[in-house]
């Protein structure tokens, strides 16, 4: 990984500059998760130019500035979302609103910001305290767990399941799908991660259009599309979106939040003895942990921020870039529970802003709640090695934590 200019190859336009060359995976910049944010920033340090091209992942551009980033993301008149990772795939399919751009994807996005309002999030949330009541009192008894999976992954992905009324007994199943489509190195089995997806869904498909209920996939197999019942096709690709995207973001911010706080007892203290700031806290961890690298697709040749860029070509836009960028924040790294973040781009910008950021931050701020009043003291198993691995949403693999005992 460098930002030094390379020789021109095969998977690099010759319209490219040759100084503007760069080897850097934006999908994996580092394989352990406490150098995973360093990378970002380390790149961005040594880089000059705020866009470079990659021959990685079949060849694109990286917006570099995060400025740059942050109005990349709302740009849909310049670059276009239909393709959601580099390298653009033809088979990608549709997916729904966030494969749409303005003003088609507008119907696709008004069923999804229904079913997450605020009024429907907040008839949720006696839901999640209660199940991170349980998780955590049913934790709190032993020594030492794999937070990822038994506290961040079994919170944030039964209540998406709640919220689409599908069966808690294929959560499991569903996460290795969706860690298959949003994480393989691989493009073409990223596609068949979809593919497979879309297999588990359309059975449940046929079920709500034919007896919908009151949850949020039956609300997007059934929407009205600008006066017209949304296709099959279209449920289909609308409601793997929901699952792709509902599956993963808030597990993955959760456990990088926390192994930062299982290495910081004095900042996890700050918290413990001061509940009311956790919901500020909350907003900090959000900003300090993105985990989201979406891409853009060039619309039409253009020259950008003096680049020529040509139509067809990609543009990779990790958030660490903005979030993290010291132009935009000062000691980005730092956590601080009195930083006033305004802008953050973890849950995206513009019109294909996540709608369900709402939820995802509540489950973040109870999760914490529930968590630090029955585990307020843990750290990161001796000798583990926290990986991480990398993708359009960065997970980490496993995070285990002790307490008790088991810590001293």
């Amino acid at each position: 990984m460098t930002a030094s200019a390379l020789p021109i190859g095969p998977l690099t336009p010759d319209t490219v500059p040759p100084h503007l060359v760069v080897d850097f995976d934006v999908y994996r910049p580092a394989t352990d998760a406490e150098s995973f944010h360093q990378a970002y920033i380390d790149f961005q340090a040594a880089t000059p130019h705020p866009l470079v091209w990659t021959h990685r992942n079949g060849g694109h551009w990286i917006a570099v500035r995060g400025e740059d980033v942050y109005a990349l993301y709302a740009d849909h008149e310049r670059f276009s979302s239909r393709h959601y990772f580099v390298p653009a795939t033809p088979d990608q399919g549709a997916l729904g609103a966030f494969t749409l751009d303005p003003p088609q994807h507008a119907p696709f996005r008004a069923f999804l910001n229904e079913g997450l309002s605020a009024k429907v999030v907040g008839a949720k949330l006696p839901r999640v305290r209660q199940l991170a009541v349980d998780l955590a009192d049913d934790l709190a008894g032993r020594q030492g767990c794999n937070f990822t999976t038994d506290f961040a992954d079994a919170l944030a992905l039964t209540m998406f399941l709640d919220m689409v009324d599908l069966p808690f007994s294929d959560r499991e199943h569903l996460s290795a799908l969706v860690e298959i489509a949003a994480r393989d190195p691989d493009a073409s089995q990223r596609i068949a991660g979809l593919h497979q997806i879309a297999d588990y869904l359309l059975p449940h498909i046929h079920q709500r259009r034919a007896e919908p209920g009151d949850d949020l996939l039956s609300r997007a197999v059934n929407a009205d599309i600008d006066g017209r019942p949304i296709t099959l096709e279209e449920s289909l690709g609308a409601a793997i979106h929901l699952l792709g995207a509902g599956l993963d973001t808030v597990s993955s911010l959760f456990s990088f939040s926390m192994l930062y706080l299982a290495r910081d007892p004095a900042l996890r203290r700050a918290l413990v003895d001061h509940p009311d700031r956790i919901p500020a806290a909350a907003t900090e961890l959000i900003r300090r942990f993105p985990v989201v690298v979406m891409a853009r697709q060039v619309r039409a040749d253009m020259d950008y921020l003096g680049v020529p860029l040509r139509q067809g070509e990609m543009v990779a836009i990790p958030t660490a870039f903005y979030n993290l960028d010291a132009t935009v924040y000062d000691r980005p790294l730092v956590l601080d529970w009195d930083r006033r973040a305004g802008k953050v781009l973890s849950f995206g910008n513009g019109p294909h802003r996540c709608p369900g950021s709402t939820l995802g931050r509540q489950e973040l701020i109870i999760g914490l709640q529930e968590w630090l009043k029955r585990i307020p003291d843990f750290s990161v198993a001796p000798g583990a090695r926290i990986e991480v691995a990398g993708g359009t949403v960065a997970k980490v693999l496993g995070l285990p934590l002790v307490w008790g005992r088991s810590a001293s």
